[in-house]
């Protein structure tokens, strides 16, 4: 595409007249060149124009903000940084390592570096470094000369319809450019790094502490170091205060503990509290007493202020520390008796294969279809009452993404109606904001949270309260913060983000474990959770329960929990089975802890959905909420993660006639633009264990529900059992011929199965059952009985429904065994055409969460019954022992055949399977709609 003539006409412009000032760079050039690419300048949703705070850093003045923040949404898409003309922007490394800063900090894939004379294009995935080359991580550069010859490059990638397309994205991550690790990875790297710096000099310096001492004391001074740098950032906080404490002559952490009592009078935070005044947390005593020598700390602190460290706090959103803190929290630090310091993987993440954090795009569906839902037709005075819990919050992602959401929806309120709530929001240089005394508010009503790890709970209270303080500036628009009573600024969160284990009662210390945990460690290491009693909690629940509960909690199956607490859960939660999953019990506690018109958003395994070993979650569910959606995943959502997981949506109470929207996609990212399916719940309380397949249709349900009119279970009127497990192959299975030996039997195993026949290759099984069972317990021999007898065998592994009458005595393996209870071979020839038709095959694929036959699910087919005082059923019978005589027959010919007389046997094959599929439908009584959807199916 050409260049619009506004191009062409502000090029020659420049030719003519290059601007004086950075300001008439913008004005002048840059706010029309992206005007042109779609952008409106003078929308603040869109176009940020960052404030423009001028801060001196090793003999460098630098902006800590960009010039432009280009948004579509609530996501940031990239930053615009503008230079003077005079400036050499293709050779001078210094403005594009301030650009990449902020491009790289604010998660952003590409921004820009402009004075309109040049346009340069950089790959923010990769961590800058001062001394990098202006080239370094640079995809694109054009000079305003180029502009119209490469208008396509730039609308192709920067125009907002484009980048809302996400070819900016799609672009950038197709470069390959070496070292994209991103600031999430390279952060946690830096913080691991600092972990063990400081738990090693902590654990030296300060013998007699405990491993959860340890533990807590160096993510708290961690935490305060993170903290502070971020609140100069955002102005505040003095600049390079930090630093300076640093660099003075006195000891080092003298020099923090004064800053962090100031900062405790300052703010009002669990972060810093150390005064003995009546707060809802206990004070932190420990990190006034401990000494940590001065050399870590300036390494740690030099790390956080350019020119050395990368990372720009001013525009790094907080949930990028969440992110960080989610996988860093996956380990802890390990004490030795003798005091040597390790960091090991957590045992519980070990168990669950790692650390997942769930994507900002399923928080945000999640979040928006909860406390969005709730929110609708509701007054701020109503939404002040709402109750949001994350009962596994771990770093607060949930948490920070359901206040985020109360956040725009409370500024976009007070806008419609701003006479009424002036007094709430305030005007910035970029617009408006909600005051701090409203967003401190709104965190306090609404926001709470529960978790496992105490180190989990302060990084979550510390995401929350970097979110509130977003945009805050002593130097923004003028303004100073709005402060809270007493002169402190945030709120103290001890009584909303909770310590404890949302699973586990202090009724567990009452239950024959009471005896395990005689000592303080390990009581906490349990830390019970009472609901209905606990501060902040319990006038919640005495009200009815949570408005909505959230999260992602842990996947950990049943074999990898310890005993004790896995005794305590089969006692308590009716989901939780021997093969089922702790996740179970996250949902079932969820539901309970919901008021009558509470609303459920999680992201869970997708195992629930099929497995028998979660029936029970599934009964639960559809007992007693209304399924709102179900998103099933086929991609991982999670990174470096091989489960597959769903979006579950809820809400209280159950509803007569509900109807479910789902979808199965492999592209997550585009989850909120799904074109759902609406499905009535009423199905999966009629499928078979309840399972769900998302695949169901409501009229294959009728189908099979007229089937199951026609007959009865398969169980009922035959017997199955399963094929021999003889406990050890190698010692009792052979090839070797062994057929005048009465104790060798041949076998054929599930691969010799096929529709309609069976192969025999030669192996036989040395049938010794007394010794099979005494050489081990595993071993399953079954009778001479079982096997000697006519039967049908049904393969129990590979593809769908295949089985085959068998009257010579095989035994067998991996097969599935029906017996006629009768002892009538005819009976069983009938049964063989069933269950080798397509209407059967139809029946156990759409209702079965595997192609692999299981014996409870084969047994539960309906199988038409025959009336024998009925001439026409009796025909049909007759017919059908006829037709799988004929296929037997054919079957059994074919492997001997070629040419042409194996084309005619398999055309008379055809002819006969045809032949069975219509009789089967007339036993059925389907239509002839009804056959058109089997066979479509």
């Amino acid at each position: 595409m050409s260049a619009p003539d506004s191009i062409c006409q502000l090029v020659e412009k420049f030719d003519r007249d290059k601007p004086d000032s950075e300001t008439e760079v913008r004005i002048q050039f840059v706010d029309p060149l992206f005007s042109a690419l779609g952008w409106d300048l003078r929308d603040k949703r869109q176009v940020r124009h960052e404030p423009r705070v001028i801060v001196r850093e090793a003999g460098v003045e630098r902006s800590k903000n960009p010039d432009y923040s280009f948004h579509i949404g609530n996501t940031r898409h990239f930053f615009v940084e503008t230079k003077m003309p005079q400036k050499n922007l293709k050779r001078d490394p210094t403005p594009a390592f301030q650009l990449r800063r902020y491009g790289y900090s604010g998660k952003t894939p590409a921004s820009v570096l402009t004075d309109f004379e040049e346009f340069c294009v950089y790959d923010c995935r990769v961590r800058p470094y001062q001394n990098d080359p202006a080239s370094k991580a640079r995809p694109l550069y054009i000079r305003y000369t180029d502009y119209i010859d490469k208008w396509e490059a730039l609308e192709s990638r920067f125009s907002r319809e484009a980048v809302a397309q996400g070819a900016l994205r799609e672009w950038i991550e197709g470069e390959r450019i070496r070292g994209g690790a991103g600031v999430d990875k390279d952060f946690l790297d830096d913080m691991e790094g600092w972990r063990e710096l400081l738990a090693k000099d902590i654990a030296l310096h300060n013998r007699g502490l405990s491993q959860r001492q340890l533990n807590l004391l160096v993510q708290r001074t961690i935490d305060r170091i993170v903290f502070l740098p971020i609140a100069e950032d955002r102005d505040i906080e003095a600049y390079e205060r930090l630093r300076r404490a640093a660099k003075a002559d006195s000891q080092v952490y003298e020099e923090l503990k004064r800053l962090f009592i100031e900062a405790d009078d300052k703010y009002n935070s669990g972060l810093f509290h150390f005064s003995d005044e009546k707060r809802a947390s206990e004070p932190d005593r420990e990190s006034l007493k401990i000494h940590i020598p001065d050399e870590p700390l300036r390494l740690v602190i030099e790390k956080l202020y350019y020119p050395d460290s990368p990372y720009e706090f001013s525009v790094m959103p907080a949930e990028i520390l969440g992110q960080v803190y989610e996988q860093f929290l996956g380990k802890v630090i390990e004490l030795s008796p003798g005091g040597a310091v390790r960091i090991e993987e957590k045992p519980e993440v070990r168990k669950a294969g790692g650390v997942y954090y769930t994507p900002s795009y399923i928080v945000d569906y999640i979040v928006e279809h909860t406390v969005g839902a709730l929110l609708k037709e509701k007054t701020p005075d109503q939404a002040e009452k709402l109750r949001i819990l994350d009962p596994a919050c771990g770093s607060g992602s949930f948490l920070v993404g359901a206040y985020q959401y109360l956040l725009d929806w409370h500024l976009r309120y007070y806008a419609e109606h701003s006479r009424q709530y002036r007094n709430r929001r305030r005007e910035t240089a970029d617009g408006m904001i909600l005051t701090t005394a409203e967003k401190r508010r709104i965190l306090q009503n609404n926001i709470y949270g529960v978790d496992l790890d105490q180190n989990a709970v302060e990084v979550s209270k510390l995401s929350l309260l970097l979110k509130m303080l977003e945009n805050e500036s002593d130097a923004a628009g003028g303004q100073t913060l709005m402060f809270a009573a007493g002169g402190r600024i945030l709120p103290d969160l001890s009584d909303n983000i909770k310590w404890g284990n949302s699973l586990i009662g202090s009724d567990f210390f009452r239950g024959p474990q009471a005896t395990l945990f005689d000592d303080e460690e390990e009581m906490l290491k349990v830390k019970a959770f009472d609901w209905e009693s606990e501060a902040g909690f319990g006038a919640i629940m005495a009200a009815g329960g949570f408005d909505a509960v959230i999260g992602n909690p842990p996947y950990v199956r049943p074999h990898k929990i310890e005993s004790e607490h896995k005794e305590y859960f089969w006692q308590t939660f009716s989901t939780f089975v021997k093969k089922s999953d702790l996740y179970c019990c996250f949902i079932e506690r969820a539901i309970n802890l919901l008021n009558d018109v509470g609303r459920f958003g999680m992201i869970v395994s997708n195992s629930w959905l099929r497995l028998d070993s979660f029936e029970k979650v599934r009964v639960l569910i559809l007992s007693r909420t209304s399924i709102e959606k179900i998103i099933d995943f086929t991609d991982n959502v999670f990174v470096d993660a091989a489960v597959k997981t769903n979006v579950l949506l809820l809400s209280k109470p159950f509803r007569e006639g509900n109807t479910i929207q789902t979808d199965v996609t492999t592209a997550p990212l585009d989850v909120g633009r799904l074109e759902l399916r609406n499905l009535p719940q009423s199905l999966f309380q009629s499928t078979y264990k309840h399972i769900f397949d998302l695949s169901i249709d409501k009229e294959s349900e009728e189908i099979k529900a007229k089937m199951r009119h026609a007959g009865q279970e398969l169980g009922h009127l035959f017997s199955l059992s399963f094929g021999i497990k003889t406990g050890d192959d190698s010692r009792f299975l052979t090839y070797e011929i062994h057929e005048d030996n009465q104790d060798y039997k041949k076998l054929l195993r599930g691969e010799n199965i096929s529709r309609y026949g069976y192969e025999f290759v030669g192996e036989y099984v040395q049938y010794l059952p007394e010794q099979m069972k005494k050489h081990r317990r595993t071993a399953r021999p079954g009778t001479k009985a079982r096997f000697e007898q006519p039967k049908v065998l049904v393969r129990d592994t590979g593809e769908g429904l295949r089985g085959t009458f068998e009257n010579e005595k095989h035994y067998v393996k991996d097969v599935l065994v029906v017996a006629d209870k009768e002892k009538n071979p005819e009976r069983l020839k009938y049964l063989t055409g069933l269950l080798n038709s397509t209407l059967l095959r139809f029946y156990y694929e759409t209702s079965f969460p595997t192609l692999h036959v299981q014996r409870n699910e084969l047994a539960s087919l309906p199988i038409h019954t025959i009336d024998f005082n009925d001439p026409d059923d009796v025909q049909m019978f007759n017919d059908m022992v006829k037709l799988v005589d004929e296929m037997l027959r054919l079957h059994k010919q074919l492997p001997g055949l070629t040419g042409e007389g194996r084309r005619i046997n398999k055309a008379l094959i055809d002819t006969v399977d045809s032949e069975i599929d219509a009789l089967v439908y007339r036993l059925y009584g389907l239509s002839e709609e009804d056959v058109a959807i089997v066979a479509g199916g």
